[in-house]
């Protein structure tokens, strides 16, 4: 009987390795407070994120949190965060089968599926069910605050995205970004074939 070839070895999508000190980019975070202030009515609102992950730069992050612990002055004044929900809860948004498969399988440029974070891959122990990114929903806080959320445990730190995974994330926002609308498209005309000589 012949022997069954060996599987390719599949590739870590996550870690808890490495949070616990400074915030990391593609770091997954939940039950974070934003903090709005509401021009028209003079209050402060606020807006609890089940789900974010941090999208600032590793070494931004670095150099913050070595001045902060040093009693410096940190080198941000905001941390970038993208939104998360969870994908079962998209997809009852979401019209259209096609549409539906393009966003699960990363070919929609405005939405990015992260793959269910098993429990032991979840600082909580818990796990994460599937989420959606939608490059359009984001927001930023201020360091001082999204530590000391997490310090106090109103937010939690929960995993992170292994490379090259989170070098996919950021270029697919990068490219979203950098997103230009041309006043009228290019088109394609077929050319006309050449008569026939008589």
């Amino acid at each position: 009987m012949a022997e069954e070839s060996p599987k390719p070895a599949t590739a870590p999508i996550y870690t808890t390795e490495g949070i616990g000190n400074e915030f990391r980019q593609a770091e997954i975070l939940s039950n974070i407070i934003q903090p709005i202030w509401n021009q028209t009515t003079q209050e402060l609102e606020i807006r609890t994120h089940p789900f974010a992950i941090i999208l600032t730069q590793d070494c931004d992050l670095l150099w913050d949190y070595e001045q902060r612990s040093k009693g410096d002055e940190g080198t941000l004044d905001s941390i970038l965060l993208y939104m998360c929900e969870l994908a079962d809860n998209v997809r009852a948004t979401i019209g259209g089968r096609d549409i539906w498969r393009r966003i699960i399988q990363n070919n929609n440029e405005r939405y990015h599926l992260l793959e269910a974070v098993p429990a032991h891959m979840d600082l909580r122990a818990e796990g994460l069910g599937a989420l959606i990114i939608d490059f359009k929903s984001f927001f930023t806080l201020a360091p001082e605050d999204l530590y000391a959320q997490c310090r106090t445990q109103t937010a939690h730190r929960r995993s992170r995205l292994e490379m090259p995974y989170r070098e996919h994330l950021q270029c697919r926002a990068a490219f979203y970004f950098q997103r230009v609308t041309l006043p009228t498209p290019h088109q394609y005309v077929a050319s006309t074939p050449a008569p026939n000589p008589a």
